[in-house]
Order: structure tokens, then C-alpha cells, then sequence
């Protein structure tokens, strides 16, 4: 009992942090229609920033610096890369992201080299204990400060004037431009506001289990990419419960992988592609994708 309710709150707290990265996929791709593979790498870029300001101002100035870095690149990607380019088509600007994640990735890999990073985070390996549960403190911070980040963002999409910019011209870019919308404005705030979401979450993902930076970071953005899918693309509210599905399932599978048997060996691992393919199998255009509908 006390194995289900620990995975149980584990998968909570990860799915947390799943949700917030993918809301950076969907935000920047509702904005601009880019699928952004260049998540990864700023996410490792913002945290190795936090990493060596850290070193020198503590962990709190390390970790603002991070954010600040990672909304800073997104901005610079997003302005120098993909609004000058000559083409409009998607699938080529997506492309592009995954050639600008490979330089990133590469150019922060080699300044890190093959040590660990260490982020000087305080809490390090405490624990919390309430009832008869015990789980690490870094894993109970991670899902309040998740839950706190998720609500500010779903206040800021329905009550500002940003998030009706952005809902708007998701609908219609043509007419939200005659509307007055400024559709650059729109896309490079999305696009500032995804990178900070990717690095807030690497954070966390860099502090537990193994605490420290490493270029492997950066593939933690593509274990939540299924998170944005499995909702719906573009669905705010699918990317929150397809982080949330994905943490639980990572965290069960964990859990319970050994004593599954050999077969089971690293279910955990490859746990959030399975709950991709079924959902994909099963309903293509994600869980909370609206139905198109094509006159006959």
C-alpha cells in the first residue's frame, strides 16, 4: 500500500513537471504553428546558466538568472532564426528548431565537458514525511511550484489581454491581425514565455534523483513531448493532463517494472512512448482535440 501511494504521489509531482514543459510546447505552438525541437537545449541552457551563477550568488539568484536565460534565448531563436527566415512553411521552421537544438545542445556540451554540474540547491536530499508516507522534499516543492506556475499561466491565458491576443489569433491570424493584434508581439512573448516553462521545470528534473547538470538534460524535453501530444496539439488543458498521465505512468512503471519480470526491464523508460502509441492508436488527434468535422 505504502509502494501504490508513494508512486502515486511521485507520478503526481513528475507529471507536474511534464505539464509545465509541455505547456511551453503548446503555447509556442499555438502562437506560431512551430513545433519547437529546440526545447531541449534551452532548457540545458537556461540551467547551466543558473549552474554557474549559482556557484557565485546561491542557489535563488542562480535559478532566476536560468529562467531569465532560457526566456532570453527562446526570444533570440524566435526573432533571429525564424521570423527573418525566408520561408513560412512549418515543417521547414520545425526543422530548423531541431538544427538550432543540435548547435545549443552541442556548444553548452562542450563547456560542461564529462563532469556534473552541481546547482547548489539547499534542500538537496531531505525528506518530508505526513501520515505514514515519506518522499523527497525536491519532489513535494517540485509539485507546489508546478501547480503555482500552472495556475499563474491559466490566469494570465483567460484575464489578460496577451492570452486573448493569443486565442484569437490561434483561431484566425488574418482576422486577429485586422483586429489589431500585433501577431509578432504574440509570438515572440510565447515564445519567451515557453523557454522560461522549460527551464523552471529542468530545474527541478536537474535537482532529483541525481542532482547536477549534464548535457543529458536536454533530452528530458523530449520525454514530455508526448505530453503535448497526448493531449492535442495546441490544447492547453490536454497538456496539463497528458503531463500529469505521463508522470504516472513513468512513476507506476518504476515502481513496479521489477517484479514484472525480465520483460519488463526499463518499462519506465520508453512507459511514456507505450501511452503515446495506445492514445494515438486509438483517438490520432489527441485526447482533448477538437473533432474535425468535413462537409460531404
Amino acid at each position: 500500500m505504502d509502494s501504490l501511494l508513494s508512486a502515486t504521489a511521485n507520478g503526481l509531482s513528475l507529471g507536474a513537471l511534464y505539464a509545465v514543459m509541455a505547456l511551453g510546447f503548446v503555447v509556442i505552438y499555438r502562437a506560431t504553428g512551430v513545433l519547437n525541437f529546440a526545447h531541449g537545449a534551452i532548457l540545458l541552457t537556461g540551467v547551466y546558466i543558473a549552474s554557474v551563477v549559482s556557484q557565485a550568488h546561491g542557489y535563488a539568484p542562480g535559478a532566476l538568472a536560468g529562467v531569465g536565460a532560457g526566456a532570453t534565448v527562446a526570444v533570440v531563436a524566435e526573432t533571429v532564426f525564424l521570423r527573418h527566415s525566408k520561408t513560412r512553411d512549418h515543417i521547414t521552421l520545425t526543422i530548423l528548431t531541431l538544427g538550432l537544438n543540435i548547435l545549443l545542445v552541442t556548444e553548452v556540451s562542450r563547456r560542461i565537458g564529462t563532469h556534473t554540474l552541481p546547482l547548489h540547491d539547499p534542500i538537496g536530499n531531505a525528506l518530508t514525511r505526513f501520515g505514514g508516507l515519506t518522499l523527497p522534499t525536491a519532489r513535494v516543492l517540485a509539485l507546489v511550484v508546478s501547480l503555482v506556475v500552472i495556475t499563474a499561466f491559466l490566469l494570465a491565458f483567460r484575464l489578460t489581454r496577451w492570452g486573448l491576443a493569443m486565442r484569437v489569433s490561434t483561431a484566425d491570424a488574418e482576422v486577429a491581425s485586422l483586429m489589431g493584434v500585433r501577431l509578432s508581439v504574440v509570438s515572440w512573448t510565447s515564445w519567451a514565455i515557453g523557454g522560461a516553462l522549460a527551464v523552471i521545470s529542468g530545474l527541478f528534473l536537474a535537482s532529483f534523483p541525481a542532482p547536477g547538470v549534464t548535457p543529458s538534460l536536454a533530452d528530458t524535453a523530449f520525454r514530455a513531448f508526448p505530453a503535448a501530444v497526448l493531449g492535442g496539439l495546441g490544447s492547453v488543458g490536454g497538456a496539463l493532463v497528458g503531463g500529469i498521465l505521463l508522470g504516472l505512468a513513468e512513476a507506476f512503471a518504476a515502481t513496479y517494472e521489477g517484479a514484472l519480470g525480465s520483460w519488463a526491464h526499463n518499462l519506465s523508460g520508453i512507459s511514456a512512448w507505450l501511452l503515446l502509441l495506445v492514445v494515438l492508436l486509438l483517438r490520432p488527434e489527441g485526447l482533448f482535440s477538437a473533432r474535425t468535422v468535413r462537409r460531404v
